[in-house]
Order: structure tokens, then C-alpha cells, then sequence
């Protein structure tokens, strides 16, 4: 079809504005179609009587490059002040409001889907002026407060106010949220972004930059504690919106706290005292969960930079092309949707630390523009030319092998030994176990303060199973074990019933069977397919190195879904 095209980016492939419509005049357009799948997320510019053509591959007028989608998946047009919609034979189908449909009309704010791609109706400032009622929003953020109520989690809403929200902006915001958060716009100049499970004291730390960078004015509210229903929620985020109340922080990452029981930890924070007063790079060595940022926090706690700026960024969560952009920054004009000068995290960090969590995943591009900012100290932003002077530590972790990725030649050697000038290893939790049970009782004395749960203390049952699991997940799977029991707890005491299957303290038989509890156990089917199922994913998750995307191929399911599961089963 003359005029298709794959998305282009801001500066990638990942985020686009896309304009179907040829050369010559043409109708205003009259709303976006915000695009959010597993790795994409792309704006459609709408237009009267327009008709675009979504799918997997050409002929699609726009094309993303998911899994889930059929190479020409469905239709959609601009009629009338509302989005037609047609399924045109896919695989994975279409859904409105999560109702499988072969041709259907979207109101601007009706749930929207095609396969595990989402889609979000934004109307133009040009159309008619007045915000839409976000009716699935609306929908979304009560359900999101009646699931915090019954498991006593919070849920944040974020309103965000712009001279004008840009298509750019908001597939910008979009493309850096998690799967289960949601973002809807209200006319031209407010979005709404709601966070399950977040409180207002851990909103991300890209949103307070962001909201800092690009001028815009922020209000906040949280159930419990500000609101009783999500009606109230989203009146007191828009009230404090326009009272110029709470607002997302430019927050730092703090730390969970460190517990010094065990040998290892005393000689590995003994070591940390005594390289912070170093400048020299450091690298972090340890397997996933252990707590590589909380190290690379004490280190800089314990530094003279103490009272400077640290930042942490996962090199694995930013898209290949956005990589530069986000650590060095960009000028005005340097790539579509660069309105305005920003600073990168080393701009930011000047005079401070910067933690570099999964280096390994860095492009060479990426690495090699790192290299020469440790080499020279200095900096040149994405679509400059000056070069820059910088101050900053500079704190690596990762948990693959960096001397084979040089061998295999994926990771340059003169970088590694750059990084490599202090090391520091985290040993996993299996081989501190004097760690375990104090860990597991501070994370419940923060639940318990965080959540207003009523259980402050285990059954002894509960204490020899935390202590005989062997925690593949480390120390990250421990919290996540102990906040769900937390809150399942009905008690003073946290029971074996509050503890997921495969942490229930199994017997010496079952230990020695690879395949789990056998079909003579007392285990119940329920738990015996979950056990079966954490082995698939943690073996898939092991194959491609962590690579969720990747994973998900291999078992053959949408990313969201393993997503979930990985959350669940605590092997994040």
C-alpha cells in the first residue's frame, strides 16, 4: 500500500508519531491512536475518513514489530468523532472493553486492543476543546482501588498538565511505563497516569525528571490516605493539580536497608569502606536479586560524595537507540520529538555517582561513547558539538560473565578494564543464610508499616521454610514472598498458608526429584502445575539470559502474560 512505512522514533523505533496520510492536502487531524505493546509503542495521527491499515508487516500502513499481531491485523477510521474499528481475520483478534469483535465503534475512551497490543484514543486540541470522560479509566482506577483495598496495596494517580500535551509526549510517557499502569489524556493540556501497587513515595524516578525537564506541573494522590474510592482519587489528583499541590519528586532510589549478620556481608561491606573514598569505577558482580543498587548505594553513602547526586539506570530497560540520549542527553532539534535541550544522567550526576545496573546489555555505540567519558571526562550530547566536563563516579553491576561477552567479542575489553578497576561481589543469599530470617523480619516490620498489615511475627514452620528454600530469586524473591504473605496474613503470624507452594518447606523426597512434588505428595494439583510451571519459566528465563522477551518466544506466550508470572512467582 503506497504510503506504508515501519514507525520511526524518538530517536527509534520504539516510539513514533505516525502520519499515514500522502502528500497535498489533507483533513485535520482530529485525534491520536496511542499504540503500547511488549516493545513498541507508537502514535497514529487520525484523521476524517482516513483509513489505516495495523498489522505485523506490509502492506500495514503502520507496522510494529510484535509477535502478537497478524501481518495486517485490523482497520481503523475516523468517522464522526469516533474510532471505527475491523478485525480483518487475525490470529489473536480485537477486543473493545476485553470483548472479542470482528468490527465495532470506540469512544474516546474505550478500552482498546489488538492482541497484547493496546491501543488509547487521544483527542486533538483542534477537535472541540473539551476533555472526554475517561469512562475505561475511570473503570480501570476503581478496579485498581478495590484490588488495593482487598490486599491492602496502594494505587497512585498522577495528573500531568502541559502548555499543550504533544502526541510526541504522550507516546513518550507511555513507552516508559510498566504493563499494568495506564495513562489517558483529558483534551489537550491534562494526562492522567495511574500506578497499581506504587505508592506516592516510589513513583519511578523517570517521571519527577521528566515532569522537571519538559516544565510540566504535576498533581498526586494515593489510596489509602487520600482518597477512600478511585472517584475521589482522581478528584483530589486534579485538585491538587490545580492547587499546585503534591507532585512527583525527582526522587533518588533509597535504599531497602543492609543486614550484616553473615561473614560474607561483613567483609563485602568492609570492603565497601574501604574503596568509597576512591574516584576510581567500580564493578558490581552478583546474581539477579541480590542487591547490586543497595551496594552501589552504600558505596556512594560512604563516599565524599555522599551529599551529591546518585542516579541508577537498567542499561537492560532502555531501548538500544534511546541509550545515548538517556546517559548523555540530546540538544533541541537533535531527533523527532527533541523540542528542547535535556540533560543526560551524567549531566545530572555531576559531582556525584552514577550506577550502571546490567552494563552488559549496552550497545556498542553505547560502550563506546562510556569509554571515552571515563577516558576524557567529558561528554557530547546527542546532536552536539561541544564537548562537556563531567565529575561523575562511575558504579557498573551486572550478572553475566563480561570476560566471555569480551571473548565472544559483544563487550569491549578496554571498557571491562576500565569498570573493572574495583570489584565488588555480591554472594547470592543461599550462601549467606544467616541473612535470611532477619531480612525476612525487617521486610515484614516494613510491610507492616508501609501496608497497616496485622502480622508482626512468623510460625516457627514458617521461619524452617524460609530457611530451607534455596532462593534462586535471592534477596528481591525473599521481599516479594514476605510482602504477599504479609498481606495475606489474617493473623498476628504469618502461617505455611501464606507462603507460596514452592517455598513450603519440602520433604527430603521431593528435594531430590528435579520435577517437584510427586503425584503422592501433599501437595494439591493446583500447586503441583504452579511448580511445574515456575520450572518451565525460570529454565526459559535461564536459556535467554534473563531476556523476558526473548523467554516469552520459547514458551509461546504473549510477554505480559510471563511478565505476570515472573512477578508471581518472585523470579524478577
Amino acid at each position: 500500500m503506497e504510503g506504508a512505512r515501519e514507525s520511526t522514533g524518538l530517536p527509534n523505533p520504539t516510539t513514533a508519531l505516525v502520519d499515514t496520510a500522502g502528500v497535498g492536502a489533507r483533513p485535520r487531524r482530529r485525534a491520536t491512536l496511542v499504540l503500547t505493546g511488549p516493545s513498541v509503542t507508537t502514535a497514529v495521527a487520525l484523521r476524517d475518513g482516513e483509513v489505516t491499515v495495523i498489522g505485523r508487516a506490509a502492506p500495514s500502513d503502520v507496522i510494529l514489530d510484535e509477535r502478537g499481531l497478524s501481518r495486517q491485523h485490523a482497520r481503523v477510521r475516523w468517522e464522526s468523532g469516533a474510532l471505527r474499528v475491523e478485525d480483518l481475520g487475525s490470529t489473536n483478534g480485537t477486543f473493545i472493553d476485553e470483548v472479542r469483535t470482528r468490527q465495532g465503534v470506540v469512544g474516546p475512551d474505550d478500552a482498546l486492543r489488538f492482541s497484547d497490543v493496546t491501543a488509547t484514543v487521544a483527542l486533538a486540541s483542534s477537535y472541540d476543546g473539551a476533555p472526554a470522560a475517561p469512562r475505561s479509566f475511570q473503570r480501570f482506577v476503581d478496579h485498581e482501588v478495590e484490588r488495593a483495598r482487598a490486599l491492602r496495596r496502594p494505587v497512585t494517580l498522577v495528573a500531568l498538565r502541559a502548555a499543550e500535551f504533544t502526541d510526541d509526549a504522550l507516546a513518550l510517557v507511555a513507552s516508559q511505563l510498566r504493563p499494568v499502569d495506564r495513562i489517558r489524556s483529558m483534551g489537550s493540556r491534562v494526562a492522567l497516569v495511574a500506578f497499581p501497587e506504587l505508592s506516592a513515595d516510589s513513583l519511578p524516578a523517570w517521571l519527577g525528571a521528566a515532569v522537571d525537564d519538559h516544565g510540566w506541573e504535576a498533581g498526586v494522590a494515593s489510596f489509602p490516605g487520600d482518597a477512600e474510592d478511585g472517584d475521589q482519587l482522581v478528584t483530589v489528583a486534579l485538585h491538587a493539580l490545580r492547587s499546585g499541590g503534591a507532585r512527583p519528586a525527582r526522587r533518588e532510589p533509597q535504599a531497602d536497608g543492609v543486614v550484616l549478620v553473615s561473614p560474607a556481608m561483613r567483609e563485602l561491606h568492609e570492603m565497601i569502606r574501604r574503596v568509597a573514598r576512591t574516584t576510581m569505577p567500580a564493578l558490581i558482580l552478583g546474581e539477579t536479586g541480590v542487591g547490586k543498587e543497595l551496594t552501589a548505594r552504600a558505596l556512594h553513602d560512604a563516599s565524599p560524595r555522599a551529599a551529591q547526586t546518585f542516579k541508577a539506570l537498567n542499561c537492560a530497560t532502555i531501548t538500544p537507540t534511546l541509550t545515548e540520549s538517556v546517559l548523555f542527553g540530546h540538544e533541541r532539534g537533535a531527533f523527532s520529538g527533541a523540542n528542547q535541550r535535556a540533560k543526560g544522567l551524567f549531566e545530572q550526576a555531576d559531582g556525584g555517582t552514577i550506577f550502571l545496573d546490567e552494563v552488559g546489555e549496552l550497545s556498542a555505540r553505547a560502550q563506546s561513547a562510556l569509554l571515552r567519558v571515563l577516558e576524557t571526562k567529558t561528554l557530547c550530547r546527542v546532536g552536539g558539538s561541544a564537548d562537556i566536563r563531567v565529575d561523575v563516579r562511575v558504579v557498573a553491576a551486572t550478572h553475566r560473565d563480561l570476560e566471555s561477552m569480551v571473548d565472544e567479542g559483544t563487550f569491549r575489553e578496554d571498557l571491562l578494564y576500565r569498570l573493572d578497576a574495583l570489584t565488588l561481589q555480591v554472594p547470592p543469599l543461599r550462601d549467606r543464610t544467616e541473612d535470611i530470617l532477619p531480612l525476612a523480619h525487617l521486610f515484614l516490620r516494613r510491610s507492616a508499616e508501609q501496608w497497616a498489615t496485622s502480622a508482626n511475627d512468623f510460625a516457627p514452620a514458617v521461619l524452617d521454610a524460609l530457611m530451607v528454600h534455596d532462593w534462586p530469586g535471592n534477596v528481591r524473591e525473599l521481599k516479594n514472598v514476605v510482602e504477599r504473605a504479609s498481606a495475606l496474613a489474617t493473623s498476628a503470624r504469618v502461617t505455611l498458608n501464606e507462603l507460596p507452594a514452592r517455598v513450603r518447606a519440602p520433604s527430603p523426597a521431593e528435594r531430590r526429584s528435579p520435577a517437584g512434588p510427586t503425584p503422592e505428595s501433599s501437595a494439591s494439583l493446583t500447586e503441583r502445575v504452579e511448580a511445574f510451571e515456575r520450572t518451565l519459566i525460570a529454565s526459559a528465563l535461564e536459556t535467554s539470559d534473563g531476556n523476558q522477551s526473548e523467554a516469552a518466544r520459547l514458551l509461546r506466550v504473549p510477554r505480559r502474560t510471563l511478565a505476570h508470572k515472573v512477578k508471581r512467582y518472585g523470579l524478577a
